[in-house]
């Protein structure tokens, strides 16, 4: 028998992914496996755990109980030789505390196989800056750089593996160090989903909760949650884990906060047809009237107003996205037309939406200003060196940084240089925070969990620009 071919496996493992992703409601139990706990520096390994359990846009909130098929997907794609998309530089050194302006990150030209280990410097802050976190597994889901906030997961190895993904899960808020629980997971099996740039604002935090179906005595329920800072309260803004739910509704992806509302995608049981734009109004205290979303797949939220996303995905496993205006301070037609096919959309929590865009073997990374009318886009060099390419992950493009697996370690690309950065095994970079970086250290996989024991908050000053 002849073997498969690996594309035709992607693209039908891809297009199965994308069908199941946002709607999934069952997930049959898996065998875990042996592991070592550790991360591997061999092949892709490190690149295809952090890619299973970091936020994915939109397709990956509701993913995460379907690794299967997910893991299978980047295995394939890691089993074969691939140019990986490098990234450009910039001049410039914006920050989430810097004032709006219409200037934006300039990046230019690198080669990929072009890389450096991580810079002793580098290193020596990582350690100053660290500190334990409050159970085995933590990971950054989601940051505001205009407040200095950072969401994290917080959870333990599950004595049962084969159905639960953590155990112990909490939801705690950071700032500078110092975490506050604000969610303490109420069954065995439910999952934090978490928008990683627009789930806080000043006064506010949302996420949902889902608990996907593992049988007919574990029906398939969600929360919508919004946490008040002021007050601490945390209050369900819709679904329940002991309502009845006759509509069969299900939410699609993570909720985000945007021009004063929380808004969240929902739809009829596995019905994209029938997806609705659901908000909360922050000032009234009360539900807002549902909108016409059809077949949308996620939201991106940018402060002042929150965009519509809509994938597809092509013969060639290409995932396309576009997006629509749907809420708030609308983006001008060149700009949502230049967002067209993005993916790894982030908000830097002050004025600026970034994002990525592949197209072959050949990579771009824009920004725009929200309110303003333009698009800096900037082409990024090919991968030259096929074997020491850089992977890019799927976390939100926030400049200076953004992660990736470099020469087959955990790593990130310096922007400011075009420079992609390779780590020593366990340490990793979680999110960029306004003018500070949260890495993770002594990260590692139990059963099919990935998180950090230790996090460690760095200011950008003591990570001077990276070069080759």
């Amino acid at each position: 028998m002849s073997a498969p071919d690996p594309d035709d496996l992607e693209r039908r493992l891809t297009e199965l992914f994308q069908q199941r992703a946002a709607t999934i409601t069952q997930v049959r139990q898996f065998d875990a496996g042996p592991g070592d706990g550790r991360r591997k520096p061999a092949g892709l390994e490190p690149g295809r755990d952090r890619w299973r359990w970091q936020h994915l846009g939109v397709l990956a909130a509701a993913a995460a109980v379907f690794v299967a098929v997910a893991a299978t997907i980047v295995a394939i794609q890691a089993s074969r030789p691939r140019p990986a998309p490098p990234l450009g530089t910039s001049t410039a050194t914006p920050t989430a505390s810097s004032a709006p302006t219409n200037a934006t990150p300039t990046p230019t030209p690198t080669n990929a196989s072009c890389w450096v280990e991580a810079p002793a410097s580098w290193l020596q802050a990582i350690t100053a800056g660290a500190f334990r976190g409050d159970n085995d597994l933590n990971t950054v889901v989601s940051a505001n750089g205009g407040t200095g906030d950072y969401l994290v997961t917080q959870g333990n190895a599950p004595t049962d593996q084969t159905s639960q993904i953590y155990a112990d899960l909490e939801l705690a808020l950071y700032h500078d160090t110092r975490g506050n629980v604000i969610y303490t997971a109420q069954g065995s099996k439910d999952f934090v989903q978490a928008d990683p740039t627009g789930a806080i604002s000043a006064g506010w935090v949302t996420f949902a909760v889902v608990s996907p179906q593992n049988s007919a005595d574990y029906p398939y329920r969600y929360q919508v949650m919004l946490y008040q800072r002021g007050t601490g309260t945390l209050r369900t803004l819709a679904g329940g884990a002991d309502q009845p739910n006759p509509e069969r509704k299900l939410v699609r992806g993570a909720p985000v906060i945007a021009a004063g509302k929380v808004y969240w995608l929902a739809s009829v049981d596995n019905h994209p047809e029938t997806t609705t734009l659901e908000s909360w109004d922050l000032s009234r205290n009360s539900a807002a009237a549902s909108r016409n979303a059809a077949d949308a797949t996620g939201l991106v939220g940018y402060g002042s107003g929150v965009a519509v996303m809509y994938e597809s995905v092509s013969e060639s496993s290409a995932i396309t996205a576009t997006l629509r205006n749907g809420a708030g301070v609308p983006l001008t037609k060149a700009q949502l037309d230049a967002t067209t096919g993005g993916s790894n959309f982030g908000f830097d929590g002050t004025s600026k939406l970034s994002w990525l865009r592949y197209d072959g073997d050949s990579a771009s990374y824009s920004v725009l200003i929200v309110g303003g009318t333009g698009v800096s886009t900037e082409p990024l060099s090919h991968a030259a060196d096929r074997a020491a390419g850089t992977l890019l992950g799927i976390s939100a493009a926030v400049f200076p940084f953004v992660a990736a697996v470099v020469h087959n370690v955990d790593g990130l690309v310096d922007l400011r240089t075009g420079t992609p950065v390779a780590f020593p095994i366990g340490t990793i970079v979680q999110a960029v925070v306004g003018d500070s970086v949260v890495f993770g250290t002594d990260s590692h996989n139990s059963g099919q969990a990935f998180g950090s024991a230790g996090l460690s908050l760095v200011p950008l000053s003591a990570l001077p620009a990276a070069h080759c």
